[in-house]
């Protein structure tokens, strides 16, 4: 039963893509591109004889400064797609053994095809408009978020500090402490001692 399998690739994949399938012995089919909002589509299809089955390279999102790398050395019948693909959508392809330099065709304006009507480029503004949007709305959830959990992890370093401090209360009952320096260093050493050891016993009557 014939079968079309559609693998989608980066642009820098293509030619060794292509390369496995000369190896493998698959025909090329055809290259088609499409007009897309962020540029131009490339679709290449190639046929397995073995397996009767296609398989179609799909690459999304060509501009005009993508430089996309000709197939022809591999597949010669490839350069009308490609002159075709150059001159109808602005494609830039590189390398390419035979290059008609954009007079393919006889066209009344470059790049034709990827002229959009009104209709079109208010329904492609509206849908950027509102990915925008939504993009907005996705990076203030995440601020949101963000600065809530950097806020839960302030009040929680707060509280385990607070954890192990004395009470309001326990500390005002304990301001009565005093340290008398009005003597020699012997007494000094003295009043420190006896203030160390009435902190303590306040602090195993708190315990």
């Amino acid at each position: 039963m014939y079968t079309t399998e559609f693998v989608t690739i980066p642009l820098s994949e293509l030619l060794t893509r292509v390369q496995t399938f000369k190896h493998e012995g698959l025909r090329f089919v055809q290259l088609a591109a499409e007009t897309t909002a962020a540029g131009m589509d490339l679709f290449y299809t190639f046929y397995d004889e073995v397996n009767d089955k296609a398989v179609t390279l799909v690459i999304y999102d060509i501009d005009e400064s993508s430089e996309v790398p000709s197939i022809q050395n591999m597949y010669f019948t490839a350069f009308s797609y490609e002159n075709e693909t150059h001159d109808l959508f602005g494609v830039h392809f590189v390398n390419m053994k035979l290059d008609f330099g954009g007079h393919f065709f006889n066209v009344a304006m470059d790049s034709p095809m990827t002229v959009i009507t009104p209709e079109q480029k208010a329904e492609r503004e509206k849908a950027a408009k509102i990915a925008a949007a939504k993009a907005a709305k996705a990076r203030k959830a995440a601020e949101e978020k963000s600065a809530a959990e950097a806020d839960a992890a302030a009040a929680a370093k707060i509280a385990a500090v607070e954890s192990w401090q004395w009470k309001q209360e326990e500390k005002i009952a304990a301001a009565d402490l005093l340290i008398r320096n009005a003597g020699s260093l012997d007494d000094l050493d003295r009043e420190v001692d006896a203030f160390l050891e009435e902190l303590s016993e306040k602090g195993r009557k708190r315990g």
